[in-house]
């Protein structure tokens, strides 16, 4: 540590700090991050994770600085995150200097045409087809006996196809059909593979990476590297199958849009970080951590729609109007119910790692150049000092004295800043249509002879999440 450094536990040999985080908890890194902070009465925490001198903020005021002020965007370089991006400096995601402003610029223009970003009718018909069958394989009209046998939804891989679709629309120009979504469930599961692997610290495969030779299967490497070949591979085959078919004069879907860049930038032999492994980065992250954390949610929400019912007037506004006649505002208690969803049940724990790009100071302290900064979002959702009660699960925190949704939304579960999640308003609007389909037409219950499922994460990885369950959607009559 350097003078002037945040209070934290001592740097042991190998490993550092970790070690510390471990005995706090072994299974979840944020609550270990967050135990730690509270025995050293600090909110922002030093430590050192294996070689890495890192500062981890758990306060509401401090996460904001980390997630805005620029000195604080860069990216963390370590093998177990580079062999998502081909070993180089490519996508929106992983990168950080002139490449991440170019390729995050033309990402968030771009895509904004086709609905990510903003609310889009034609995304939204999309959409609304794809819940249609999801209600009509929840109703029995069809079959798929993987996610849907004896009246049970398997969750959450029932709702998989109906996120991956919209968003491969949006990449792609095209959709899978209702036969193929076999293929997509693939896709998914490889996701799901890689995401419980490791969380975003990369655990001890980042600190001491050579123990990916030793004990390969035990420290993650093998499932971080046969899932993310086998995504690559997905997206690498409908990059070329573009390139094959693509014409100046039709432009299909964002990956037309970006080879058209390229092309450009290429007859111009103006330097870029535009290439076809960068279409395929782009791709793999917009279509693995939408699908994944969107499909989540809703699986937080099963069990917690079970314990805790709905409001009666939610219920009612969902029965009043059609699926295409909603909208989210007009149901505040149930647009709160969501919120204290992502609250109480933080899906992304530490979010992703920043690094300072330059010598600063946080809270008072000194902050060196390449220190890893990580915001603990579960510590702070789950802050008495900033919620009073935050083991309660209580919608109504996010709601004024007439029963309307407060203007200020304090939560953080899409992040925050430049790097806030591009994917946001996809997922916020996609989530409450298929959430208010459901309510319309479906009591939701648990599997006959089991106990209700509790709303406690069973799996670490960078999402948290639950045990694959068996849920029973009855028809309303």
């Amino acid at each position: 540590m350097t003078l002037n450094s945040p209070s934290g536990p001592p740097r042991l040999p190998v490993w550092g700090s970790y070690w510390f985080v471990l005995l706090n908890n072994f299974k979840f890194t944020h609550i270990g991050f967050h135990k730690l902070a509270q025995k050293y009465r600090t909110k922002i925490m030093g430590l050192y994770l294996g070689p890495f001198l890192t500062v981890v903020v758990n306060d509401y005021q401090n996460i904001k600085h980390v997630l805005t002020r620029p000195e604080f965007q860069g990216r963390v370089k370590a093998p177990v995150f580079d062999m998502r991006t081909y070993n180089k400096n490519l996508g929106i995601i992983l990168t950080d200097d002139v490449f991440w402003e170019e390729q995050r610029r033309f990402a968030l223009r771009h895509m904004r045409d086709f609905g990510f970003g903003r609310r889009s009718a034609q995304l939204e018909d999309i959409g609304k087809e794809e819940i249609q069958d999801l209600l009509d394989l929840l109703n029995e009209r069809r079959e798929s006996k993987d996610i849907f046998s004896d009246g049970l939804a398997l969750v959450p891989d029932i709702f998989h196809a109906t996120f991956f679709n919209a968003i491969w629309f949006i990449i792609t120009g095209q959709r899978f059909p209702t036969k193929d979504h076999d293929k997509l469930l693939r896709f998914t599961r490889q996701a799901l593979r890689f995401q419980k692997s490791v969380d975003v610290t990369g655990n001890a495969l980042a600190q001491t990476p050579w123990i990916r030779h030793l004990i390969p299967y035990y420290s993650g490497f093998t499932d971080v590297i046969q899932a993310t070949r086998n995504m690559l591979k997905y997206m690498e085959e409908a990059v070329m199958e573009h390139k094959a078919t693509y014409s100046e004069d039709y432009t299909r879907d964002f990956i037309d849009i970006f080879l058209k860049e390229m092309k450009r930038r290429a007859e111009t032999a103006e330097h870029s970080s535009f290439s076809d492994r960068c279409n395929v980065i782009n791709m793999y992250v917009c279509l693995s951590a939408c699908t994944r954390l969107c499909a989540r949610v809703i699986f937080y929400y099963q069990p917690c729609f079970l314990i805790h019912s709905l409001h009666t007037e939610t219920i009612t506004y969902c029965n009043t109007y059609p699926l295409h006649g909603l909208r989210r505002f007009e149901l505040p208690y149930n647009e709160a119910f969501l919120r204290e969803v992502m609250r109480k049940e933080t899906l992304v724990p530490l979010s992703l790692l920043h690094r300072a790009t330059e010598d600063t100071e946080l809270g008072g302290y000194n902050i060196p150049k390449d220190t890893i900064m990580i915001v603990n979002l579960w510590s702070f959702h789950n802050d008495p000092d900033f919620w009073g009660d935050p083991e309660a699960f209580r919608p109504e925190r996010f709601l004024d004295e007439r029963g309307q949704l407060l203007k200020k939304d304090y939560s953080l579960p899409f992040s925050a800043g430049k790097r806030l999640c591009a994917g946001e308003t996809f997922a916020r609007q996609f989530i409450f249509l298929i959430l208010s389909a459901l309510l319309q037409n479906f009591t939701v219950k648990g599997a006959q002879g089991k106990p209700l499922p509790s709303t406690d994460p069973d799996l670490p990885g960078i999402i948290v999440t639950k045990k694959d369950m068996w849920i029973r959607f009855e028809p309303r009559s």
